[in-house]
């Protein structure tokens, strides 16, 4: 059977076209674009209009390849900037009339289990661990044991709205680093949930460091699926990045564009979450919501195509 899913972010937008038999995922092709489409976001409590235009050029691009690809079934999911905005149904319509499918705003909670599901999809099942999901604006944290969601927290802040709101500088000063972490820690469970014996990091963050650290140029998914980012490399890089502005991380092999400027929060993200637990060790997983979102289709949710 022939799906397709479609994730609208806060920063990325991505569409995936894969063939799915027992559970099983096989990619045909993946495209993604970084759009920002939740960017002023928390300072007007409402989507701009210009990267809502940004936004429908490339689901009406993604709209005509999964139709093209033969598609059966497509499930389309947005998260936490239209679960904020206050004007979320007027942007919603008109991505919705570009893309030609329905679009639905999923809750954080069942964002963290199309995660945690997509997550181990690609890895494997977890036994006892935690699933991180760094997104542009909200970070689900996923614990899992013996492959199962046991509890999950889906916190209000990504990448994209600490960026904006504290890291004002380029590069950001100590005073803004320190300002990030204090809010993003104060954040976090102080109540012994979450931990386990390894974390699982998935989304656009961990990607990049995995491929900065492993200096890919060309994104390669099967040497960034599975690869251990050490507590240590982790503050070296973060070293590097407070050192240099936007326009010189951007030169770093393995660094996106359109995240150039975002992968220091990011980054501040990722050590505060494994020192929280003491992990010494942060494994990426290539597949995350978007895989999750494909296993769910394949199972009957979404549109099928061709009942219109």
């Amino acid at each position: 059977m022939r799906i397709a899913s479609v994730d609208i972010g806060t920063n990325t937008v991505r569409c995936l076209i894969c063939e799915v038999a027992d559970d099983v995922l096989v990619p045909v092709e993946i495209h993604r674009r970084i759009v920002r489409v939740g960017a002023g976001l928390r300072i007007k409590s409402a989507l701009k209009e210009e990267p809502g235009g940004r936004l429908r050029e490339v689901l009406l691009d993604f709209g005509e390849k999964i139709r093209a690809r033969g598609c059966e079934r497509v499930r389309a999911v947005a998260t936490s900037a239209f679960r904020e905005a206050g004007n979320r149904e007027d942007l919603l319509h008109g991505a919705v009339r570009a893309l030609t499918f329905p679009i639905e705003v999923i809750s954080g909670g069942e964002e963290a289990e199309l995660t945690a599901r997509g997550a181990q999809a690609g890895i494997g099942v977890l036994e006892n661990g935690t699933v991180v999901d760094i997104g542009g604006g909200s970070t689900e944290i996923i614990r899992i044991v013996d492959g199962s969601m046991v509890w999950w927290t889906s916190i209000p802040e990504g990448v994209v709205y600490l960026t904006e709101e504290i890291l004002e500088d380029d590069p950001p000063s100590p005073s803004q680093v320190a300002s990030l972490r204090e809010r993003f820690r104060s954040l976090l469970p102080a109540d012994g949930r979450g931990g386990g014996d390894e974390t699982v990091g998935t989304a656009g963050t961990p990607t990049t460091l995995a491929s900065i650290e492993l200096g890919i140029d060309v994104y390669d998914p099967t040497l960034v699926n599975g690869h251990v980012l050490s507590r240590e490399s982790i503050a070296r890089m973060r070293s590097d990045f407070l050192k240099v502005d936007s326009a010189a991380r951007l030169a770093l092999p393995g660094m996106e564009k359109g995240r150039e400027d975002v992968i220091v929060a990011g980054i501040l993200l990722v050590e505060e979450i494994m020192d929280h637990w003491g992990y010494k060790g942060f494994r990426v997983s290539d597949w995350g919501l978007l895989e999750g979102v494909a296993l769910s289709a394949a199972e009957g949710k979404g549109f099928e195509i061709g009942q219109e």
